[in-house]
């Protein structure tokens, strides 16, 4: 594949990611995860440049303070909150007031648009828990997010057969040249286009019960 042919993160990145800024709450920050099942939100300042991340990971940190670990000491002492509701006002205050900069990760990694594939794929395979992470173009600046689900749909998107047997060679050629045929034509597809969503896997159980037991400790809280 010469130069112009090479595949690069602009190709099959997400151009129109969702963002949080510095100063949105943390439970907006999980509600948007939650509501669009990702993993990850970048942080940008006004000029749209990177200046963090947020993450499920960063959400059920015991490392950072006042955030899940808060809300699952709540929920550990409910019985004590039903007598004296107050307690709850206090540390749910503590809660809400918190901020996506107190907990984000201050220093993502970051990648190119014009980086080569390969380069994104490096950075999955070091950097185990990083997911997405975020594109920048020359001026520094967002210009998508990339993410493991778009490396396996890229390669993955095609006609692939249920087994392939090593032993006949014939048939393994035949399967070799198809997949060639196949990624052949959505390269030059996605070439031309932009990748049209951010599907991501499954959000951790732990932010879902973040937002379940939110509500319940609000509703402890009225009665």
């Amino acid at each position: 594949m010469d130069t112009k042919q090479r595949l690069f993160v602009e190709d099959i990145m997400s151009k129109e990611p969702v963002t949080v800024g510095p100063e949105d709450s943390v439970v907006f920050a999980a509600r948007l995860l939650f509501e669009k099942n990702f993993n990850g939100l970048p942080v940008i300042n006004e000029n749209k440049e990177v200046i963090g991340i947020v993450t499920e990971y960063d959400l059920i940190s015991k490392g950072e303070a006042l955030h899940l670990p808060t809300l699952i000491n709540l929920l550990g002492n409910v019985d004590v909150y039903k007598k004296d509701s107050s307690l709850v006002r206090d540390d749910l205050k503590s809660l809400l007031i918190l901020k996506v900069k107190d907990i984000m990760n201050k220093e993502p990694l970051i990648v190119s648009n014009t980086s080569p594939i390969q380069t994104a794929v490096e950075l999955f395979a070091v950097h185990h828990k990083v997911n997405p992470i975020p594109v920048v173009d020359n001026d520094n600046k967002l210009a998508g997010v990339i993410s493991r689900f778009d490396l396996l749909r890229f390669f993955a998107d095609y006609n692939a057969p249920r087994e392939v047997e090593a032993d006949k060679p014939e048939v393994l050629d035949q399967k070799v040249e198809s997949f060639i045929n196949d990624f052949e034509k959505k390269f030059v597809l996605v070439s031309k286009g932009r990748a049209r969503f951010w599907p991501i896997a499954s959000l951790l159980f732990a932010i879902a019960g973040f937002v379940v037991a939110f509500a319940i400790i609000l509703r402890i809280a009225t009665k």
